[in-house]
């Protein structure tokens, strides 16, 4: 590492760029924006651009960030960690749950690593800490490419929260209960997330299925699978049991039956008010 700032509690483009230690991301395109849309709908432009893998899109705010189902992810200035990755793996949408998947393992290992922290993983896109959400990762396909989101709370005003997310929401400094420097956190994350993304094409699922599992918070849940369009016919109550190795949630109702589900089609919620 060259003359980092270590302790600079802002992102820097430089500073990211000088703790990298990949092969891969971060080594296309690397932009800091003060303040942005969302940086996956920016990578999605790079995308139809021609720009290569491994393009890296951090932001210090975000106005209009996505989550599934068409969730609206809001950062105030500095607040959190926002960015995407593009890449350009030859993976077809059915493996998209591992894609998400292999991305939650990176963070909770870059998080660990760096803060000392040990987050949850919700399936399917969802890191957790204390049955709380900590952030929220998105996968999507603009095109050939992938491109693959993830936002996290780093430090928030608690006093500015209002009070039906106080008991519902957390963040890292928080957690640590020490100042963090979001620059080396986000070069952690492209550390790790090379190492998953690296195993995932070479075939290694499993291995990211059991990595997933260590730090689940889901598995083993009684829960209730709530259609998103709001028909109750289609809800499903029973245990999360298992990953499938396409990255699809495993319920088994009552009965003994099993259902294979995909992470478009659901939202998930424990019967014991947990979050899971």
């Amino acid at each position: 590492m060259s003359e980092m700032t270590l302790h600079l509690d802002i992102l820097d483009r430089k500073n990211i760029e000088d703790a990298l230690t990949t092969e891969l991301i971060g080594r296309g395109v690397c932009e800091l924006h003060d303040t942005i849309d969302s940086t996956n709908s920016r990578a999605a432009v790079l995308a139809r651009e021609g720009a290569p893998a491994g393009s890296l899109i951090v932001a210090r705010q975000q106005t209009a960030g996505r989550g599934r189902q068409g969730r609206t992810w809001i950062s105030p200035p500095d607040a959190g960690i926002a960015m995407s990755i593009l890449l350009r793996p030859e993976i077809p949408l059915t493996r998209l749950p591992l894609i998400t998947l292999a991305t939650g393992v990176a963070v909770a290992q870059a998080v660990e690593a760096l803060c000392g922290i040990q987050l949850g993983l919700k399936w399917v896109n969802d890191l957790t800490a204390g049955g709380k959400k900590v952030g929220g990762i998105l996968a999507e396909m603009p095109g050939q490419a992938l491109v693959i989101g993830i936002g996290i709370n780093l430090r928030l005003d608690e006093g500015n929260i209002p009070d039906d997310l106080k008991n519902r929401i957390d963040w890292l400094e928080n957690l640590a209960g020490r100042p963090l420097e979001p620059s080396l956190l986000v070069a952690e994350i492209c550390r790790f997330l090379e190492r998953q993304y690296f195993s995932l094409l070479e075939g290694k699922s499993q291995a990211i299925i059991d990595s997933w599992k260590h730090y689940s918070v889901t598995l083993g849940k009684e829960v209730m699978v709530v259609s998103p369009t709001g028909d109750s016919a289609r809800n499903i109550s029973g245990r999360a049991v298992d990953i499938a190795e396409s990255g699809a949630l495993l319920i088994e109702k009552t009965d003994g039956t099993r259902v294979e589900l995909s992470a478009g089609e659901i939202s998930l919620r424990s019967l014991d008010g947990s979050y899971c």
